[in-house]
């Protein structure tokens, strides 16, 4: 069922080691809490004072690299809390690196209305240093403005594109009251960009929606984007959440693997992954049907977190077990071909937003790869020990971290499509 509006991949591991083992890895950030670069002691004061203030309601959920070398984090508003998207600055509190909202203050005020920023789950930079976020418009459970697309340049922190999403596509179409965006991936076509699909998914409506630069249309399907009821259950040191949350970790290969460009996705609470023909996703604005694909592995963990490299090596991390992996796309996916890059209870306990970027991290130039973790059972319970190391971002050389492993790149020819890679034709 598709809606118009006109205007896993899986990962089979074998865990060699427990503990801490971060060879290759660097801790880049920690944060025992989470706090802001406050204009003034008043905004502060007013921010405590209304509720908004609440260190033990604030999470750390994506990282982005800009090209200019800054960071920024996405802080989801679960609660009503100041800010939903931020860069970290270069001063710290007792809680770790302060965070300074992104573009500025006004962005995230009440006074700015309806073109406030109000909830962002994931960001992403695209080939062309161009940075586009999802806002939800969600607060909770509230839909307290429309869902919205912005595109802003980095450079200058301008926004130069925004589209409003209508409520018909930001919600599953048979319970308006299921709905919640969050960016997947972006494709670009031509040396500066000429053309663009952004993919965003609905994580608990089900759905998958498209934005071609013109028009934005949705896809649903709940078999292939709904979460499986046994792996809606996590448990995370000897403690269970239950997230139903569908659609999540969408990639677009790179080229040069597969003659035909392929995506491959999966629902965060599911046991299987799948692929997809781009071309037929484009086509799909005008009726015509999405050839799918399905993986014949099941995994030790549900999966919520991956990217991957301009020359095929992705890493993913995941929600129950406390491990960075890596699987090179030349390869066909089973287990020989799948790599436990890094091992940390500590700091890989739950990890929520994986990102590869071209630029310098810690002096070290070429694509790194950025990682960000959470403890986020206690962040649920409201047993969170702002005494201690909550969150985390780590950061490493892809080449490095992959080197003299089965995810090293090496020369292949290129195959015609997913089946070569252990995904099969499937109709659901």
């Amino acid at each position: 069922m598709m809606i118009l509006f006109q205007p896993t991949w899986i990962l089979p591991i074998i865990l060699a080691c427990t503990g801490c083992c971060l060879a290759d890895l660097d801790v880049l950030y920690t944060w025992k809490y989470v706090d802001y670069v406050w204009e003034n002691d008043t905004q502060k004061e007013a921010a405590i004072a209304s509720g908004q203030c609440d260190a033990t309601k604030i999470a750390i959920n994506d990282v982005q690299q800009l090209p200019d070398g800054r960071v920024l984090v996405t802080t989801p508003k679960y609660f009503d809390i100041p800010a939903s998207l931020s860069v970290i600055s270069n001063t710290s509190g007792d809680g770790g690196p302060l965070l300074e909202p992104y573009p500025d203050w006004s962005w995230h005020t009440t006074e700015r209305g309806s073109s406030a920023i109000i909830s962002v789950n994931r960001v992403k930079v695209d080939k062309c240093d161009r940075l586009w976020v999802v806002d939800s418009g969600k607060i909770g459970n509230e839909q307290v403005s429309p869902a919205r697309i912005l595109r802003f340049n980095p450079a200058t922190d301008e926004l130069v594109e925004s589209i409003e999403i209508p409520d018909e596509l930001s919600h599953n179409p048979n319970d308006a009251s299921k709905g919640k965006l969050e960016l997947q991936a972006v494709e670009t076509e031509g040396d500066c960009c000429e053309k663009t699909w952004v993919y965003i998914a609905d994580l608990e409506g089900w759905g998958l929606l498209i934005y071609n630069g013109s028009d934005i249309w949705r896809i649903n399907n709940d078999k292939l984007f709904a979460p499986q009821e046994p792996y809606t259950t996590f448990s995370l040191n000897n403690e269970n959440v239950t997230l139903t949350t569908g659609l999540s970790s969408m990639l677009i290969l790179p080229d040069g693997f597969l003659r035909e460009k392929s995506t491959i996705f999966k629902p965060m609470a599911s046991e299987v992954g799948y692929g997809g023909s781009v071309d037929d996703l484009h086509n799909s604005f005008t009726g015509n049907d999405v050839r799918y694909y399905k993986t014949n592995f099941t995994a030790p963990s549900q999966e919520l977190a991956r990217d991957i490299s301009s020359d095929g090596i992705l890493i993913a991390g995941f929600p129950t077990v406390s491990i960075l992996a890596c699987w090179n796309i030349q390869w066909p996916l089973y287990d020989a071909n799948v790599v436990t890059l890094q091992t940390s209870d500590e700091y890989l306990q739950f990890v929520s937003g994986v990102k590869i970027t071209e630029g310098i991290q810690n002096g070290v130039e070429g694509e790194n790869v950025w990682v960000a973790s959470i403890h986020l059972q206690q962040f649920i319970s409201g047993t969170l020990d702002i005494t201690e190391d909550n969150y985390f971002i780590l950061g490493g050389n892809v080449k490095t971290l992959v080197n003299g492993t089965n995810c090293q790149t090496r020369p292949h020819p290129l195959v015609d499509d997913l089946n070569d890679k252990f995904f099969f034709s499937y109709n659901p």
